[in-house]
């Protein structure tokens, strides 16, 4: 078996994301992002694409990295979560690459206790992709952003 991964990077790491649940990647500095009042810092916003609304997540903000500027290579990952398209800020989408299941190693116990939306690293040469799981990534964002919009 083998998965295919779109690959993005953030602080100079490389990290990957299934491809059956991307839904397109967008320029992030072509649309405003309008902020929402009381929720949790990693949401960034939300946008109007296409006539409906999408809501933005600060990857960098939910990893604890410095935070920075979008900038003309900063993209939008919009993905299929929780029935409804959902969006990431990442520094630059880089690859899409193909990896099967020598090349993924799995996270230890000790980490995915904590991280438990890190499904895996994976190896491509001298690369090391940390696969992300992008129903887990925002669960607890999610859920206080659907408390936040229904109050």
């Amino acid at each position: 078996m083998s998965i295919q991964l779109v690959v993005f990077e953030l602080d100079n790491k490389e990290y990957g994301i299934d491809v059956s649940a991307v839904n397109g990647i967008l320029r992030a500095r072509k649309f405003k992002v309008e902020t929402l009042p009381g929720t949790d810092k990693s949401i960034e916003g939300m946008i109007n694409l296409r006539g409906n609304i999408s809501y933005i997540f600060n990857l960098r903000t939910k990893f604890d990295l410095i935070e920075k500027e979008i900038s003309s290579e900063s993209k939008f990952i919009m993905l299929n979560v929780n029935e409804s398209a959902t969006g990431c800020i990442v520094d630059e989408v880089t690859d899409i690459i193909k990896l099967n299941d020598e090349q993924v190693q799995s996270v230890p116990d000790f980490l995915s206790a904590s991280t438990n939306y890190i499904t895996g690293i994976g190896k491509l040469e001298d690369r090391m992709i940390i696969i992300l799981d992008p129903e887990k990534i925002f669960a607890k964002e999610y859920a206080n952003l659907q408390d936040a919009v229904n109050n």
